[in-house]
């Protein structure tokens, strides 16, 4: 009678173990749920402000390149009348410039 008491004993404290472990693990999952949540929310934000701070450079970029095709629009609107007279004076330098500088351009762009 003694065993079975002893045994009734071991399996109360073998159930009190089983579940306290349970509690406790059952709070760390709760807890790493927890982070998981926030690290997602962290990660949207970050994501989003990213995204804001290269929209906000790609406009500043757009901006520089629309004000650089203006001033060399205006250049070349300034100097064509000296262009026209140097291709109608060597229209073959002038042909022969305008080839290099072609092949020179594909040459780069096929890179």
């Amino acid at each position: 009678m003694a065993t079975g008491t002893r045994r009734k004993r071991r399996t109360r404290a073998r159930t009190r173990t089983v579940r306290a472990s349970n509690t406790g693990m059952q709070s760390r999952l709760n807890s790493l749920r927890a982070d998981i949540d926030a690290l997602q929310h962290d990660v949207r934000g970050l994501a989003s402000d990213v995204g804001d701070a290269a929209s906000s450079q790609v406009q500043g970029l757009m901006s520089d390149a629309i004000d650089t095709v203006d001033r060399v629009s205006e250049w070349g609107t300034e100097n064509l009348n000296g262009v026209r007279s140097a291709v109608k004076s060597q229209p073959l330098a002038a042909c022969m410039l305008s080839m290099s500088a072609g092949a020179l351009i594909g040459a780069l762009l096929l890179r």
